[in-house]
């Protein structure tokens, strides 16, 4: 039992696109009273796509009334008539009762079904109007009540923000190249406004140069149709003759009626007899969806049992048109038609995002003290510096002490990862070093370098067109080396001593490598009458690459594992040594 003094169905019907008759779920049971609605909130719909909800409802079968002078008073509903749902543009609604046009009697069944169906053409937020009219026991004596109400439902984009295009290089540092890809080939139309004053038609539209820094928003449409819809809103008759001739008519006003045809002669529409009413009369439609083809409405008095309905005449209009009046002869019909732009099939705004780049950095270098210093500093700038294109590591301050002579660079990085470098500049470090000759049996050397270039001095005389790595001394006497790097810093080794007495016979000291070249291994012999206990083999830059202990006087030594280059070997004993040039390819 209901109690109320106004009647409050909550009945809410709808679906979306109806590939049957709803069938009502009479397994579903109110809770806490004698009407419901399941479910009780309406589905998310989305843009383009079908919308298809059955909803169950179960009536009242009776309620309590206050009545004046009779107090509250049990009554039994007789009939429920949904007149009406308002819908967003794109939906429908049908009732499971259709052949009653939507009348229930709760006495005969108190389940009833609604669904709701089509493709929404708009997306926000929307009240679903329903309106129903209850007649009861004594709704004779004080008329039928209308029950209105309204349920929420949201129709979202159908297709996310990201999904109408793709965009690379999105986000960066000014001037900014952004590529974009569609993502909804072969459509109708496509809209793109780049944010950067730029606008496209293009299905595939060409990149996009971001000069300045800032937010920009891409927004961005694409179209499956550029027609318009059309619907009918609408009816009004605002005048009609031949209606007064029946006896139905002496006493009263016309009841009129009509119907919409479509240009076969199929009826796609019957409105309601409005009763007792001049003209004019209007009807409020449900977005009745227009074709491009003729209608015909046809305007109608209904009479009575005794006699047949007065035809009233009637007129055409195009499907594709816009709200006018209709007239023929007497008949005026005045109708409205609402036009409605097509839905994008996408909607996208999506963001590029724009940086400023830091200001370009410079510093000095201060040679007394061997000292890279920043000209000026930034709080929000990260920095590095780079030697002959290279980071160093953990060289992010303000200064950096550099250790060898280069080409120098800092570069500056801001929180957005936007850099700047420097100017490259050339800095001189000539440091203290010394190269060490060493003195093997008449040969002095020092490490091959490609850095430098060498110049040989004899009793601190230079010894012209000797340029190599080592020389064999024939004199007696001081021997000492001059190095010349690329940026002009000199370095003078120690003096060595070479005396004609410590040079080593060598028809008792041989040492045999084969084969050289060579590529996988080494066999090396020594014929010596001392004991030679180690192998050793460098490379050009001074590495020991290889150390195999002597176990007899031939030995392999496995160097398949070693690069092609020119390596020095050294055989060493108890204050002697023996090497050789050793060439791997």
């Amino acid at each position: 039992m209901l109690k109320s003094t106004t009647f409050f169905l909550i009945c809410t019907f709808f679906s979306v696109q109806l590939f049957a008759q709803c069938v009502p779920d009479e397994s579903f049971v109110p809770i806490g009273a004698n009407y419901g609605l399941s479910p009780d909130t309406l589905a998310t719909a989305y843009v383009n796509q079908s919308y298809n909800q059955d909803l169950t409802f179960v009536l009242p079968l009776d309620t309590l009334v206050e009545i004046e002078g009779f107090g509250e008073n049990l009554i039994a509903f007789e009939d429920y008539h949904i007149t009406s749902i308002s819908l967003p543009i794109g939906l429908s609604w049908e009732c499971d009762n259709f052949e009653d046009n939507c009348h229930y009697n709760p006495t005969i069944t108190q389940y009833g079904c609604v669904n709701l169906y089509g493709v929404p053409l708009e997306y926000g937020e929307f009240n679903v109007d329903v309106t129903v009219v209850a007649t009861h026991e004594l709704s004779w004596a004080v008329g039928t009540e209308e029950i209105s109400f309204s349920l929420p439902l949201t129709i979202l984009p159908n297709i996310s923000a990201n999904s109408g295009f793709a965009m690379t290089n999105f986000s960066g540092c000014a001037p900014l190249t952004v590529d974009f890809m569609n993502n909804n080939p072969a459509l109708a139309a496509y809209s793109w406004d780049f944010g950067n004053g730029n606008v496209s038609n293009l299905e595939n539209p060409s990149s996009q140069l971001y000069t300045e820094s800032g937010v920009y928003e891409v927004h961005y449409m694409a179209h499956s149709s550029i027609e318009p819809f059309y619907f009918l809103t609408s009816i009004q008759v605002s005048n009609a003759s031949g209606w007064g001739q029946d006896a139905e008519d002496v006493f009263g006003d016309p009841d009129p009626y009509f119907y919409l045809f479509d240009d076969e002669g199929n009826q796609i529409y019957s409105s309601s007899v409005q009763v007792d009413n001049s003209f004019p009369v209007s009807w409020g439609l449900d977005n009745i969806p227009l074709s491009n083809q003729s209608y015909f409405i046809q305007v109608w008095d209904q009479d009575g049992v005794f006699t047949g309905d007065d035809n009233l005449g009637s007129v055409s209009f195009d499907g594709h048109s816009s709200s006018s009046t209709l007239t023929n002869g007497d008949l005026v019909v005045e109708y409205t038609i609402l036009e409605v732009q097509p839905t994008p099939f996408a909607d996208v705004v999506d963001t590029i995002y724009v940086y400023d780049s830091p200001s370009q950095p410079s510093f000095t270098y201060d040679e007394e003290n061997v000292v890279l210093s920043l000209d000026s500093d930034s709080l929000d700038v990260n920095y590095q510096w780079y030697y002959i294109n290279s980071p160093i590591p953990n060289a992010n301050n303000t200064t950096h002490t550099p250790n060898n002579s280069g080409f120098y660079y800092v570069l500056a990085t801001n929180d957005f990862g936007c850099s700047t470098p420097s100017q490259d500049e050339i800095i001189v470090v000539c440091d203290d070093f010394s190269p060490e000759l060493e003195l093997n049996s008449d040969t002095i050397s020092y490490m091959e370098s490609s850095i430098f270039e060498y110049q040989w001095f004899y009793e601190g005389e230079q010894m012209l067109g000797i340029s190599s790595s080592f020389i064999i001394a024939e004199q007696e006497g001081t021997y000492s080396l001059l190095l010349l790097d690329q940026w002009g810093c000199k370095y003078n080794s120690n003096e060595v001593f070479f005396s004609l007495a410590s040079l080593y016979d060598y028809n008792q000291n041989k040492l045999s490598v084969f084969p050289n070249p060579a590529s996988n291994y080494l066999d090396v012999i020594i014929d010596s009458g001392q004991s030679f206990h180690l192998l050793e083999l460098f490379d050009m830059q001074g590495r020991k690459v290889l150390s195999q202990q002597l176990l007899d006087v031939k030995n392999r030594l496995d160097i398949h594992h070693l690069e092609r280059g020119t390596y020095m070997l050294k055989a060493n004993s108890k204050g002697q040594q023996l090497t050789k040039l050793i060439v791997l390819n």
